[in-house]
């Protein structure tokens, strides 16, 4: 019976001791239980901070920034510009507020931010500066522009007596011109050399021998012209120049400026003309024989050749000539 009661406390020792060890770690349970949902409380808490601060800060910053509003367009879009900027910066910490973990970022984030708006208002008072001090060269220049104007308005004036002075002038310089272009022509045609027995022959050259005439294209190098001159009685005597045209079959002037062609004023047309060669001669009021060359190897064609003569800008002599 003794050992029926001494088992009895035994298990009732036992299950106390049990009992205790339960309310033990329910009790270290729930603390740390306690202890988490005051942590999380804590974060939920630093993070409502951390918004509160994100909006007062960005508030702040759009408010300071619409007081540098002015009258610049220019200066005004810039301002828009920064404040659209500070929105993109409070949205992306706005996400990084979504999760506490983020907390220390958004924090360095949010200061970021703050000191970006300082950054902007710097930047905006700097370009009220210079505005204002382009303002001021501006009214600066105004007033010089307005002096000058009044100063070429005073002078305008005269400028327009001169100006009509100047195209009277202009106008009596081009009748003279002209009167003397006229004079200079009909004293060019009343001296114009006339040229008789004008003739064109084409030649081959030959090696230590004088050139052959030949008669076909193909063997034809070069064209000499030649004519004699007639007696004009209004002409000085001196050097003379004639010009000579070789026309080829199909209307073109043979033209090499290498082999001395170029450019005259037919003073009969007043239109420029292309000539193949230039005689040159001294002149002394009586007949002499002239001759001329031009020089085209292998590039004459078949058929019949127009030949001009030109003195002073006139048309003093013609002849043909044929190539088989």
């Amino acid at each position: 019976m003794a050992t029926s009661n001494q088992n009895v406390k035994a298990l009732v020792i036992i299950a106390l001791v049990g009992l205790f060890g339960l309310n033990v770690y329910q009790f270290a349970n729930n603390s740390n239980l306690q202890k988490d949902n005051l942590s999380k409380e804590n974060e939920l808490v630093q993070l409502e901070d951390a918004k509160a601060k994100l909006d007062k800060e960005y508030q702040q910053s759009v408010s300071d920034l619409n007081d540098m509003k002015t009258n610049n367009e220019e200066l005004n879009r810039v301002i828009d510009s920064q404040k659209e900027e500070l929105r993109i910066q409070k949205e992306k910490i706005g996400g990084l507020l979504k999760d506490s973990k983020n907390l220390a970022l958004a924090r360095k984030e949010i200061e970021s931010m703050k000191t970006k708006t300082q950054d902007y208002i710097a930047e905006i008072n700097r370009l009220k500066s210079e505005n204002a001090e382009l303002s001021t060269q501006n009214s600066s220049l105004q007033t010089e522009k307005a002096k000058l104007t009044h100063e070429v308005e005073s002078k305008s004036a005269e400028n327009q007596q001169l100006s009509e002075v100047k195209e009277t002038l202009s106008k009596e310089k081009e009748n003279l011109n002209k009167e003397k272009e006229l004079l200079d022509r009909k004293v060019n045609r009343a001296t114009a050399i006339p040229v008789v027995k004008v003739d064109a022959e084409a030649y081959r050259e030959r090696e230590g021998k004088s050139p052959k005439s030949v008669s076909k294209a193909a063997e034809a190098e070069f064209i000499e012209v030649c004519f004699k001159t007639t007696i004009n009685k209004n002409t000085e005597a001196g050097a003379e120049k004639f010009y000579l045209r070789i026309i080829n079959p199909t209307g073109e002037t043979q033209s090499i400026e290498s082999e001395g062609s170029g450019v005259i004023r037919n003073d009969q047309t007043g239109e420029t003309i292309k000539y193949s060669a230039m005689a040159t001669t001294q002149y002394s009021n009586d007949e002499k024989k002239v001759c001329g060359k031009f020089k085209n190897p292998g590039a004459f064609t078949s058929g019949v050749y127009q030949i001009e003569v030109f003195n002073k800008g006139y048309l003093v002599g013609t002849t043909t000539m044929k190539l088989k």
